[in-house]
């Protein structure tokens, strides 16, 4: 435990408790059949600053499943010290219990405990293994990437649907464009262009394309808007994306993923990527994706595009929202593992959201091994 740790932890388990108890009880979360739980012993869902708690939990509402937390009062001050972590708790449908404390027979319980057994008293509770890292393995089931917590509230179904019938016309890019986005480890780690170095290319051979506006029904408009200058409000995210019709899936910072891309195919902007096969099911070049490998592979994968034919690109936005549906839907996701029993075969899920992998690699070894056997 670090010295911060312990200094800020009596103002953080004060906001915890204050965040847990505000919204007084949800009804919802008086019957808890058909729970989501979450057993966390480690801080591992706090990679980017919480946004997988906090969309976990608004998909969970979505279905009208209450979200039981349980972890220690060290872990749960160290969510709440996160603004997304407070978002979290905050939700009316979210409570907390005690590491002693068990959970009911019917809840779904996601564990970042990877080791074969698990110290806390699971009864007889469905559990799934949240493998949270960079890799993903056949047969194995993965949890979709989400978008910003701040645009899954507002992405209802109907609300998606009149995004999905908006004019569409252009290539759009919006994000961060700071030093840390040319990092040479895209490249290394990953095989895929940095984000800066992706920017400089289209710059570079499509000068007479590239505006910093939106493409406002210009079907040869590449616009590329650096959003720390040219801010976009939230509100106006999703229709302001759902305007263009192809969205430059530029990698993120540490690992290639970014919630831009699920964003995109949800209001059916068709995605241009480098990292197609980072998606599960693998995203496919010409049928719900462009994409394309190194400099020359995006050179030529937006001068396809400049010679499509419309209707073509309108296959293209159908199959990228169906896409979205079907395998990047959170609550569609959680709904399947609730009532489907998608995820009871593997009894492991696997996150890769990550550059490095954070748990039992081992783990690994003998889910194949046993894929091994049963194949024999």
């Amino acid at each position: 435990m670090r010295w911060k740790h312990w200094f800020r932890y009596p103002t953080a388990i004060r906001r915890a408790k204050h965040h847990l108890t505000r919204h007084g009880v949800d009804p919802m979360t008086e019957d808890l059949g058909s729970s989501i739980g979450l057993d966390l012993y480690t801080d591992d869902l706090l990679l980017d600053c919480g946004r997988h708690l906090a969309c976990i939990a608004e998909h969970a509402r979505r279905i009208q499943s209450p979200v039981i937390l349980r972890c220690s009062k060290w872990l749960l001050a160290s969510i709440a010290h996160k603004k997304l972590g407070q978002r979290f708790l905050s939700q009316p449908s979210v409570r907390w219990i005690a590491p002693r404390d068990r959970f009911t027979n019917a809840t779904l319980v996601f564990t970042d405990y990877t080791v074969r057994r698990v110290a806390r008293d699971l009864h007889t509770c469905r559990t799934v293994r949240m493998m949270i890292g960079r890799q993903s393995i056949p047969d194995v089931p993965v949890m979709p990437y989400p978008m910003h917590p701040v645009h899954v509230q507002r992405a209802t179904p109907e609300h998606l649907d009149q995004r999905r019938q908006q004019p569409k016309a252009g290539i759009f890019f919006a994000g961060n464009q700071k030093s840390r986005y040319g990092r040479d480890s895209m490249a290394d780690q990953f095989g895929v262009l940095p984000r800066l170095q992706i920017l400089e290319i289209v710059r570079r051979h499509f000068p007479d394309q590239v505006t910093d506006l939106q493409a406002d029904g210009n079907e040869e408009s590449i616009v590329l808007r650096d959003s720390q200058a040219d801010p976009i409000a939230s509100e106006d995210w999703l229709p302001t994306l759902a305007s263009h019709r192809f969205f430059l899936c530029c990698p993120g910072a540490s690992q290639p993923v970014c919630h831009n891309l699920v964003e995109s195919m949800s209001v059916g902007v068709v995605p241009i990527l480098e990292y197609g096969d980072r998606l599960s099911p693998p995203l496919t070049d010409g049928v719900n994706a462009i994409r394309f490998h190194g400099e020359q592979g995006l050179i030529e994968a937006i001068r396809r595009i400049r010679l499509m034919h419309p209707e073509q690109k309108r296959q293209l936005s159908h199959a990228a929202a169906e896409y979205y549906d079907r395998h990047l839907d959170g609550a569609n996701f959680l709904s399947d593992a609730l009532h489907r029993q998608t995820l009871d075969h593997a009894g492991m899920v696997m996150m890769p959201f990550h550059h490095v992998n954070l748990f039992d690699e081992s783990l690994l070894d003998r889910h194949r091994d046993g894929i091994a056997v049963r194949s024999a």
